[in-house]
């Protein structure tokens, strides 16, 4: 199955200049992006994937949702909101890598990038689970791909009920939807 890429903005051309910002954040910070995920941002600056389901990973004592263990992908965040959402440090007590926020599930879990030299370029899912306290949640993560067009084009999948589809599918929206190829 294709993926695909659905865009928020009213048409393509509104996608901003991304590589510019990118190149003058990692200059900046002396960080390079990892490869895969730097291509996507440069063609795409985020977007609605498709198809958008996948498995969370997380021990079932741990995830206090559901039995289900499905999430659906909500949305890749564009480059200016990811910074946003990484503040003005990369590195987060909570979590166990330096990571960039790069994304979300309808409800606000989201979704990690590690920056980290031994973990560099795995997208990880940020959650908040079952702490030593009972009453008390901890910050978490969970891998989901060793890299982040693994978790693009292996990772994201539909079920038979089309779950994802019908989350996804905008009618008389078609011209905003892309095949992803990067």
């Amino acid at each position: 199955m294709d993926v695909l890429i659905y865009k928020n903005e009213e048409d393509w051309q509104s996608v901003p200049e991304t590589e510019g910002l990118i190149s003058k954040w990692e200059l900046e910070t002396d960080i390079k992006l990892p490869k895969d995920y730097r291509a996507f941002m440069v063609k795409y600056n985020g977007g609605r994937p498709y198809p958008c389901l996948f498995k969370h990973n997380v021990p079932k004592e741990l995830w206090q949702m559901d039995d289900d263990d499905t999430v659906l992908l909500g949305s890749i965040y564009d480059w200016k909101y990811a910074l946003e959402r990484c503040g003005d440090r990369l590195e987060f007590d909570e979590i166990p890598a330096k990571s960039i926020i790069i994304g979300t599930d309808p409800g606000g879990t989201e979704l990690g990038l590690s920056m980290e030299e031994n973990s560099f370029g795995k997208v990880y899912l940020i959650y908040f689970a079952v702490g030593p306290e009972d009453d008390e949640p901890v910050m978490r993560t969970s891998l989901l791909a060793n890299s982040f067009r693994e978790f693009v084009f292996e990772k994201l999948y539909e079920n038979t009920d089309q779950d994802g589809h019908d989350y996804w599918f905008r009618r008389n929206q078609e011209h905003l939807t892309r095949k992803v190829e990067f």
